[in-house]
């Protein structure tokens, strides 16, 4: 488990002054070519009853036991945009996560063309876009919550390698933009998987029955032959979005020592889907919002909420829930740490409900405070299970400044 010092925080969002620094004194913001803006949220979050808490979003965020924790999940994002000529720009993001110990990675880089001012053909490292707010999850500043509903945004991928395919339509009353795209992405190792399979998995305790770590596994996931198209339609105050994703996927789990030469299980391709359809409302400052989403034979998950804005003031609600549906044989059954040979692995049912409130201080600069009450369903403990019975629910609060820059 990961703990913060305040100092850390500050140390990454510091590293991000020194990149814009650098930015400016080769006189970068001289350049009307070229357009630099960013973002960063400070969250610290900490568990009001239970063993545990983790917000499961796919990068492995906001893992919370005793204390307060300001590391996981806060994060600072720069992104660059160049126009390199009339019809071509090169945009690129880098993210510095808590996660990761604060190291910067690039996590988008690509280039784009602009065959009309409303189509464009994009090719490189880009978010894929099967959530209405995958391409913006990371920007705190951009939804009411605290975070996106992990509950329903756990795909284990975030970014992929290819190429999209871009057309905005305004058809008067409305707006309908589409986007084909295809490419593929190799996860080696896969964060979100090894993390969850881990806690699954063995989870390891002391002579007085205290929580002492995990049993190391480690997974991987590629993707190929992804193809996927998304339709999103805007008609004055509501939205209606569909995303369709289909490939092939190789899953592959290797035990302790193990990894990378002899995986326990897995390594065979697999065909895969993946279904999310969301609708929502923006209207004299209410705002409601629900999105299901079906990875098909793995989970179907869902999440539904409303906020309304009062003043500076957003109080919010929502629901989130997650029913996995793929249970794989583990060779050896219990002795491979899996409770049911002939059945399966555990399996993952589970949901949560959360409060909190957003308070805008300008446009770019928010605070936010949650409480949720989670609730384990399953059969599987989705983290610290201390009483080792399988029941892992818990509840938390976390705060949170956003920002935008």
């Amino acid at each position: 488990m990961r703990h913060v010092h305040q100092n850390r925080t500050a140390l990454s969002i510091g590293l991000g002054a020194v990149l814009l620094s650098a930015f400016a004194s080769t006189g970068a913001f001289a350049n009307s070519d070229l357009r630099l803006s960013g973002f960063a949220s400070l969250v610290g979050g900490t568990v009001v009853d239970g063993d545990g808490y983790w917000a499961r979003l796919p990068e492995a965020a906001g893992q919370y036991e005793s204390g307060w924790d300001f590391q996981t999940e806060s994060r600072v994002g720069l992104q660059a945009r160049y126009q390199a000529a009339d019809k071509l720009a090169l945009t690129g993001q880098v993210m510095i996560r808590g996660i990761n110990d604060f190291e910067p990675e690039l996590e988008w880089l690509y280039a784009s063309y602009y065959v009309t001012p409303d189509a464009n053909i994009s090719v490189g490292r880009m978010r894929l876009p099967v959530y209405h707010y995958s391409d913006f999850m990371d920007v705190g500043i951009a939804y009411p919550w605290l975070r996106v509903p992990s509950d329903a945004y756990s795909l284990a991928v975030t970014n992929y390698h290819g190429v999209a395919f871009n057309y905005n339509w305004d058809w008067d009353i409305g707006t309908t933009s589409f986007k084909l795209y295809a490419g593929q992405q190799d996860t080696d190792p896969n964060d979100l998987i090894t993390t969850i399979e881990q806690y699954k998995t063995e989870q390891l305790y002391d002579d007085s029955g205290k929580f002492r770590g995990v049993r190391g596994v480690t997974t991987t996931k590629k993707y190929e032959d992804m193809k996927g198209i998304v339709v999103d339609t805007q008609v004055d105050w509501f939205n209606l979005r569909l995303s369709f994703l289909d490939g092939k996927e190789r899953f592959t789990f290797f035990a302790e020592g193990d990894y990378p030469s002899t995986p326990l299980f897995g390594g065979t391709w697999a065909d895969t889907r993946f279904v999310d359809v969301s609708m929502s409302i923006d209207k004299g400052g209410l705002f409601a919002i629900a999105e299901w989403n079906e990875y098909d034979t793995i989970y179907e998950s869902w999440f539904t909420s409303v906020a309304y804005t009062i003043g500076k003031w957003v109080p919010y609600i929502f629901y989130s829930e997650f029913e996995g549906t793929l249970r794989f044989i583990a060779p050896g059954g219990i002795t491979a740490g899996f409770e049911d040979g002939v059945n399966g692995s555990l399996d993952d049912s589970y949901s949560t409900v959360a409060i909190g409130v957003r308070y805008n201080i300008n446009p770019r600069t928010a605070i936010k405070a949650e409480f949720l009450d989670f609730s384990d369903d399953g059969d599987a403990a989705v983290f610290i299970d201390e009483d080792r019975d399988g029941d892992t629910d818990a509840q938390a609060f976390a705060v949170s400044l956003d920002i935008a820059f």
